[in-house]
């Protein structure tokens, strides 16, 4: 019986695959940023989030055409965990949740730019949201 190995590295340096102008770039050096914001709705919430200094949950979900309360629910505390959304419960009589950006999710919304910027060349559509008019 013959065993066979793994053609995954274990090497660290395998991990940071970019290298550019003598640095190194690993693809996911924050932890999670690279899988999060590759599930669905993440981008357009990230989008959305990043246009109003405040959002409640109910705006959010108008905004965003067809996205369902659970799965914007799980986007919503994904991004809060990784430090790019402050969920900020206002204890009024009628208590309300309000959710925005913080200073890393609007450096990661700016940073998306220049990415949506690149595949709009050649004709390529840029990813947007779908939004429902008011």
């Amino acid at each position: 019986m013959s065993v066979r190995r793994s053609s995954v590295s274990t090497d660290p340096t395998v991990a940071c695959m970019i290298r550019e102008g003598g640095r190194e770039y690993c693809i996911d050096p924050a932890g999670g940023v690279a899988d999060a914001i590759g599930k669905k709705w993440t981008l357009p919430l990230i989008g959305v989030l990043g246009n109003r200094p405040q959002n409640r949950f109910h705006e959010l979900a108008e905004a965003l055409d067809g996205v369902g309360a659970k799965a914007l629910t799980a986007r919503l505390r994904e991004l809060e965990q990784l430090g790019l959304v402050r969920r900020e419960v206002h204890p009024e009589s009628v208590r309300w949740v309000d959710y925005r950006l913080t200073d890393r999710g609007l450096a990661l919304r700016r940073a998306l730019v220049p990415l949506l910027e690149w595949a709009s060349i050649d004709g390529a559509a840029p990813a947007q949201p779908v939004l429902r008019s008011r």
